[in-house]
């Protein structure tokens, strides 16, 4: 059954394309066709190939426009960009600390004990 499922949805790859933009689930799409099977009306309001391809083309376009452009910005997560720019900005802090010198500290000032010295009354 679930060999028959894949040869039905290679025979209308726009039910991809539904589920890639999130429109439904392949859930869903398995239960109408085991409820309808292939034949019926109700695959009709996914579309044929030829409308999905054109629109797939009319999409490909918008994206190099303005809006295309905006409404791609509008899917980012700014959460998950902060994180990543935060992260990264303690990693080129760490580096600069492995790489600066720290005046702080002078090797100079360091005078090493004498072994079995004796207190000094």
């Amino acid at each position: 059954m679930k060999e028959e499922f894949k040869l039905f949805v290679r025979k209308k790859p726009e039910l991809i394309k539904y589920v890639n933009k999130g429109d439904t689930t392949w859930q869903k799409i398995y239960e109408q066709w085991s409820l309808y099977g292939e034949d019926e009306n109700i695959w009709k309001q996914y579309g044929n190939s030829k409308e999905e391809s054109s629109e797939t083309n009319k999409s490909s376009t918008d994206t190099l426009s303005l809006a295309g452009i905006v409404d791609m910005l509008k899917k980012v997560d700014m959460a998950s960009v902060q994180k990543g720019v935060n992260s990264l900005q303690k990693m080129v802090e760490l580096l600069q600390g492995f790489t600066s010198k720290d005046d702080n500290v002078k090797q100079d000032s360091y005078k090493p004990r004498q072994l079995f010295k004796k207190f000094e009354d």
